[in-house]
């Protein structure tokens, strides 16, 4: 069955208009809202004001909302079912309806007609008469010119005078004026200040040497006069890329008023509130170092868009040569494999898989076994710094001599002696003071220390016949003691270069040890950030396969664009320049700021 809705419109001599629309459904919906299928448009109907149901052929309910009524034959009521053909007065706001049989049989029709003078949404300006303040409030163009007057006298006005006048004392009584010219100097801020410029809170000259003119960059390098540059400054300009478009004209507006490129107020900006001077985004370095190569031919530098899609490989800095007062250090490519010379042995994959390292584990005692538990793991020993970002440099005594013990003599009460690490010119020392004190005790017995005065001269001659043969006897100890210990198979060879195990004459020389601290001394990064949930060190760290200390185990890229990165359908993690680069740095990170610029060209910053 099928439903014709037809409205019906009586126009001026008696003609009537029907506008007919056809529904396929049992159910309709009748009110003001767009959305009713029998559609309205007067104020006294509610957007949702009746549901109409067919039950049957001859049949219907009307019901309406808990707050809506309707009218049939007069009475008020919320629901009633209507017999089809009967002349039931059913009304709706002004609108009655009648039910009726369609031509075709089993279809229903209803005719709808306005029979009350309409309040129609939107004719003829009735909306606008019923909720107008007209009468009640002056005319909207003598409120704005009212509100634009007392706007520009309070706060344009009002600080200009005061400013002219020679400002106001804040520390002095105000009147009237005073207060209401205070009020309109701070509504002209665009915010608080950062926390790193809270001291000049109270001090806006401090920064604003001059009225209507922006802060100069002069006046920002009276405190910031250490900071850096980022390049020099004809490679600054040549990178720039070329103005285009609305660009140019920007550039000439800023120009005529004073507004030179570069400034530090290009990247930095004040009032921002305490969250910090906010930095560039790296839109600002990506339009240098999208296309570099082009605009500097001589630069070694990669093009970058981004980390997640195009970003050379890391390059650290690592060891070539250990020199023990300058080491020689180069920066190379992770896709190169790099081997450091730290002038080290240490194999991670023995300490943290070797059944012998378990198996030494249980040999130490209970509080030394309490720290490592039943195996070796990576925070046993590289423990963070307390900055947070690195690690603390590994120690021997504090890292290492638990299992690889450098005692090695007990004396009487359990006095335990051992050799000094990382003095291989104080070893022979101690092994001398060790072996001379054994060799005296067992030749000249406990006595030894009685005068040589109380002795005949035969004793006398025969004590100094055992001192003599003491010393050769302690140094010839301490000889073969030494070339044990720097031996291939002694225990300085296991972690050490041995480069002369030494004479009589020279001591023992074994080559210095450089560990690297930081591979990459231009970015920044945070173990503390990155040691949070369930990642294990060994996720990025391979060193569970690293047999040499040689190994540079740094992760590559694609270890961290696993989660840094913007690919849909992963969690984005920050991976824009900002994150590990800073456009100022220290000697380390050579940046700097617009106002610092050199005109040199030599020393280009690291690649």
């Amino acid at each position: 069955m099928s439903i014709r809705v037809e409205f019906i419109r009586r126009r001026a001599g008696g003609r009537i208009t029907v506008k007919p629309t056809v529904y396929d459904k049992k159910e309709l919906t009748l009110g003001r809202g767009a959305d009713c299928d029998i559609f309205l448009p007067d104020l006294r109907v509610a957007l949702h004001h009746a549901r109409l149901t067919v039950l049957s052929r001859d049949r219907v309910r009307l019901q309406t909302g808990e707050d809506q009524r309707m009218r049939v034959n007069g009475a008020l009521t919320r629901r009633r079912e209507i017999t089809v053909g009967q002349d039931a007065d059913v009304r709706i706001g002004p609108y009655q309806l009648s039910f009726k049989h369609g031509e075709t049989p089993g279809d229903l029709l209803i005719a709808v007609e306005l029979v009350e003078p309409s309040t129609a949404v939107g004719e003829a300006g009735e909306e606008s008469d019923i909720f107008s303040m007209k009468g009640y409030a002056p005319d909207r163009r003598v409120s704005a010119w009212t509100l634009m007057i007392v706007v520009f006298a309070a706060f344009l006005a009002l600080p200009v005078a005061a400013y002219l006048s020679g400002g106001v004392d804040p520390q002095a009584e105000k009147d009237a004026l005073d207060q209401i010219a205070i009020i309109g100097n701070q509504n002209w801020l665009s915010g608080g200040m950062s926390s790193a410029h809270a001291n000049l809170v109270s001090d806006c000259r401090e920064c604003h040497e001059n009225a209507f003119v922006r802060v100069r960059d002069e006046t920002c390098l009276t405190c910031h006069e250490d900071m850096r540059n980022h390049a020099h400054a004809d490679m600054m300009r040549a990178a720039e890329p070329a103005l285009l478009g609305p660009g140019v004209w920007l550039a000439a507006v800023r120009a005529g008023l004073d507004i030179p490129e570069g400034r530090c107020g290009s990247c930095h900006f004040e009032h921002n509130g305490p969250d910090g001077v906010t930095p560039a985004g790296s839109g600002f370095c990506i339009d240098c170092h999208r296309a570099l190569d082009e605009r500097l031919p001589e630069t070694k530098l990669v093009n970058v868009i981004n980390f997640a899609k195009l970003h050379p490989e890391f390059k650290p800095r690592i060891v070539v040569e250990p020199h023990p007062v300058a080491p020689t250090y180069e920066r190379v490519s992770l896709v190169d494999r790099p081997k450091e010379a730290n002038g080290l042995k240490f194999p991670h994959d023995l300490h943290l898989k070797d059944e012998e390292v378990k198996r030494k584990l249980e040999t130490l005692s209970d509080s030394v076994r309490a720290r490592y538990g039943e195996d070796l793991d990576c925070v046993d020993c590289h423990e963070i710094d307390a900055a947070g970002a690195l690690f603390a440099s590994i120690d021997m005594e504090t890292h290492c001599s638990d299992c690889h013990s450098l005692a090695f003599a007990a004396e009487e009460y359990s006095t335990v002696r051992f050799l000094p690490h990382g003095k291989p010119e104080e070893v022979r020392s101690v092994l001398e003071d060790f072996y001379l004190a054994q060799a005296t005790a067992l030749l000249l017995g406990e006595e030894a220390s009685i005068l040589d005065r109380q002795l005949s001269a035969e004793g006398r001659a025969t004590r100094e016949r055992l001192r003599r043969q003491a010393f050769d006897n302690a140094r010839q100890n301490t000889q073969a003691m030494i070339a044990r210990i720097f031996s291939q198979d002694g225990i300085c060879w296991k972690c050490h270069t041995v480069e002369s195990p030494g004479t009589e004459d020279t001591p023992p020389r074994i080559a210095p040890v450089r560990l690297t601290s930081q591979y990459l001394p231009d970015a920044r990064f945070s173990h503390a950030e990155h040691m949070t949930g369930n990642i294990d060190c060994v996720a990025c760290h391979r060193a569970e396969t690293s047999s040499e200390t040689s190994d540079v185990l740094m992760p590559s890229i694609t270890v961290c664009r696993t989660c840094h990165t913007d690919e849909h359908g992963k969690q984005a993690i920050a991976s824009d320049c900002l994150t590990c680069h800073a456009y100022h740095g220290d000697e380390m990170a050579p940046y700097m700021t617009p106002a610092r610029r050199s005109a040199s060209l030599t020393g280009w910053p690291r690649q």
